[in-house]
């Protein structure tokens, strides 16, 4: 009996080991850059009313600021990239001879979106308007090759 537990566990090791090591047949993948900023986040910002350096307090420095005739654009960027697939030719792994062969059937999906938050600042230092742009529904996973085919 102590044989036969120490080859299951032995297989289990093995069949951790190889899903750590990206050799499994199912792989996922999920990537932030950047803190994402929530509307909650930037409540306080009141247009006309909140300072240029209330804003960089809160918020930290932005990614990227731009001047404009009136003043200075901040823009703060969160990117959020995912990923997944599913190898169905990996039992074949485990037969005999069509080990040896090709035998790969991979079906992938992954995308990458960024969110925005802009802010705009005027010539004194107070802020004109702020706003959110959201792309991040690039990063959702579709349903290809089904996505937007329509009967």
């Amino acid at each position: 009996m102590p044989a036969l537990r120490c080859a299951r566990m032995a297989r289990l090791i093995l069949a951790m080991g190889l899903s750590a090591a990206g050799c499994a047949p199912i792989g996922w993948t999920r990537v932030t850059l950047n803190h994402p900023l929530r509307p909650e986040d930037v409540a306080f910002i009141t247009p006309g009313k909140t300072k240029w350096d209330e804003v960089m307090n809160r918020l930290g420095a932005p990614n990227q600021l731009s001047g404009t005739p009136t003043g200075v654009v901040a823009n703060y960027y969160y990117y959020d990239g995912k990923y997944f697939g599913v190898d169905f030719g990996w039992p074949l792994n485990f037969v005999g001879p069509l080990s040896f062969a090709p035998h790969s059937m991979v079906l992938r999906n992954g995308g990458i979106g960024a969110d925005t938050f802009q802010v705009a600042f005027d010539a004194n230092g107070a802020v004109q308007y702020d706003g959110f742009s959201h792309a991040s529904a690039a990063s959702q996973f579709k349903s290809w090759p089904f996505e937007g085919y329509i009967p």
